[in-house]
């Protein structure tokens, strides 16, 4: 089954651009290399499958649209929203404060996922105050004070420390996790990343 990537933030080519990167390991200069030989696009299908992972441009859609879209493409393994917060919510009172509007658009994404049997995944900045926090706490979602979280079953942070030294240092944590192993401790841990090729790594 396929991954579906919603975009409403960046460039779909940049999207599958990184996403190709990542997935074989490439550097910038590497991969123009593996273009211009004319086997990058084989060589990512080998690795991952034909039409894994699919990119839509969903710039200015509203929910109702979104949802003819994943009924058109049918069964999915995951569905990214590249932001949630950007997708228009019809019918919100003209007095409904940002956070009250978040609340209601990360509800409709939890319902999402049930009716259509996938998880579903949105990512979002942090507020100002968890900037250059190693560990944000989950308050610190932009714009949503307690909105987002009460209709999240797990949120994941990343986290980067402004010391100089921990600049290839990324802190992945997760700060509410109701999917939970009873037993297993919630996840805080230290990693690596490489910028040049958009990969996560342990120490």
């Amino acid at each position: 089954l396929p991954i579906v990537w919603l975009n409403n933030e960046s460039k779909k080519e940049r999207i599958l651009k990184r996403s190709i990167q990542s997935a074989l390991g490439y550097t910038n200069s590497e991969l123009m290399k593996q273009q211009s030989a004319g086997t990058l696009i084989e060589e990512y299908n080998a690795h991952m499958g034909v039409g894994k992972l699919k990119v839509y441009d969903i710039h200015g859609w509203d929910v109702g649209r979104v949802e003819e879209l994943l009924e058109a493409v049918g069964d999915v393994a995951l569905v990214v929203f590249d932001m949630l917060d950007n997708v228009k919510f019809p019918g919100v009172r003209n007095d409904a404060r940002t956070d009250q509007i978040l609340e209601q658009m990360y509800q409709w994404g939890r319902e999402l996922s049930v009716r259509i049997d996938a998880p579903v995944m949105a990512t979002s900045q942090v507020s100002r105050e968890g900037c250059g926090m190693q560990f944000p706490e989950q308050h610190m979602l932009k714009d949503s004070k307690i909105g987002k979280q009460g209709a999240c079953d797990a949120i994941i942070m990343v986290g980067k420390s402004e010391d100089p030294m921990l600049e290839h240092s990324r802190f992945i944590s997760t700060p509410k996790n109701k999917l939970a192993i009873e037993g297993v401790p919630s996840l805080r841990d230290e990693v690596l990343f490489d910028k040049d090729k958009g990969i996560y790594s342990e120490h």
